[in-house]
């Protein structure tokens, strides 16, 4: 078993090495990589003398006991990455729950509810069509049973591959019984550039966007790149390019909205043979729900009109939808005064990423601390955050927890 390192920044080093590619870091949920990251991060937990347990859906809890057998207060965030992440995403809020939860054993601090950190499984929905996915059944959004039957990009299905090699952690117990927590805090990177060009260390999250993603699938018709005439073709990708560039405008348009386009399939893929069929995926996010609305309205519009322009067939199927959830006013309350302590300056704002917080926001109180990302990247190999406010993130998470069990002792 691993003693514990010198800083929470040697922590992620080593997780860093889970999944490292020449792009970054390919975690996906219950592959080799990620079955790796959540084993050791039973290894810290029990290290430390947690209780540690998982679900069915993959999320790995660690206890701290309280004075009374209340529901816990929760930390954490995500160990899966994207396919081309950073080591700070995610990882660094799972791990910084254990570091906070150190730091008040060292600090001999007593809390009246039992504190729990924990690891979510599937938050980027890189392998899974579903985002926070581990959160989500957690909170009751999304059946277990119907997430099971999810199917991976090879055909696997999300059963399939959490009762594989790699999927749920041999040693560890599995929970019988789940019960909301009293609160929830997650610390996490920013992601943006905003904390970095205002000169500000920490973050009070307000707000977590909501989105709506779907699946469109054109269907036109192939022939040959040298015989077909430009005026006869029904080009599948030619139209989904007109899709693509509709939208883009259509969210350029919007004030508080943002709208990407990824991972195109296009068949069949040869030089000299016209596409006959492109699917790709839509990504829209908003704070406010009528321009999240607006663009998700454009997604169906654009592609009839593409489909009577170009003589082709657009299909559009709604895989996720989210709406945008507001972090609560009394835990951002207690974050405020957990700041002070610290003597840290601290900016009010909304979170334009998507988040485990606005699951577990719909069964408990929830709020969010952010810590600077440079340059404000992530979802890359380049994402960094510098050591100094790593710490800084884990002190202002042992104090919050502390305020937060405070105020959650007295309401009870």
């Amino acid at each position: 078993m691993r003693q514990a390192p010198a800083s929470i920044a040697g922590d992620l080093a080593l997780l860093s090495g889970f999944g490292a590619t020449q792009d970054g870091i390919d975690r996906r949920l219950f592959g080799t990589a990620d079955y790796a990251a959540r084993s050791q991060f039973v290894a810290w937990a029990r290290a430390d003398g947690r209780y540690v347990t998982q679900d069915r859906a993959g999320n790995v809890f660690a206890m701290r006991a309280g004075r009374n057998a209340a529901s816990p207060i929760l930390t954490g965030s995500h160990l899966d990455t994207v396919p081309t992440g950073g080591p700070y995403d995610g990882a660094y809020g799972a791990v910084a729950a254990l570091w906070a939860l150190r730091a008040l054993d060292a600090d001999g601090i007593e809390t009246e509810c039992p504190l729990e950190a924990v690891a979510w499984a599937g938050e980027e929905g890189s392998r899974f069509p579903l985002g926070c996915l581990g959160s989500s059944v957690f909170a009751g959004l999304n059946d277990l049973a119907a997430v099971e039957a999810l199917r991976d990009d090879d055909g696997l299905t999300f059963a399939a591959a959490r009762d594989g090699e790699t999927g749920l952690l041999r040693d560890v117990p599995l929970r019988v019984e789940t019960r909301a927590p009293s609160a929830y805090v997650e610390l996490h990177i920013e992601q943006g550039p905003v904390l970095e060009r205002r000169g500000v260390r920490l973050g009070n999250v307000t707000a977590i966007a909501g989105q709506r993603r779907f699946v469109v699938e054109v269907t036109g018709e192939s022939g040959h790149a040298g015989t077909v005439p430009m005026s006869l073709r029904h080009d599948a990708l030619g139209a989904t390019a007109e899709i693509i560039l509709a939208l883009e405008a259509e969210a350029r348009s919007c004030s508080e909205a943002v709208l990407t386009v990824g991972r195109l399939v296009v068949e069949p893929n040869q030089t000299n043979v016209i596409p006959a069929r492109v699917t790709f995926r839509v990504d829209a996010r908003s704070i406010d729900e009528a321009q999240l609305s607006r663009l998700a309205e454009a997604v169906v519009a654009q592609a009839e009109l593409a489909g009577a322009r170009r003589g082709i067939r657009a299909r559009v199927e709604a895989i996720e939808r989210r709406a945008a959830v507001a972090m609560d006013g009394r835990l951002r309350a207690a974050l405020a005064v957990s700041f002070g302590t610290l003597g840290v300056a601290a900016l009010d704002l909304p979170s334009g990423a998507g988040h485990d917080a606005m699951c577990v926001a719909t069964i408990s109180p929830a709020a969010m601390i952010f810590v600077p990302s440079a340059g404000g990247r992530s979802h890359v190999a380049s994402e960094y955050t510098s050591p100094e406010d790593l710490d800084l993130g884990v002190a202002a998470l042992a104090r919050a927890l502390i305020e937060i069990d405070r105020r959650t002792a007295k309401e009870h």
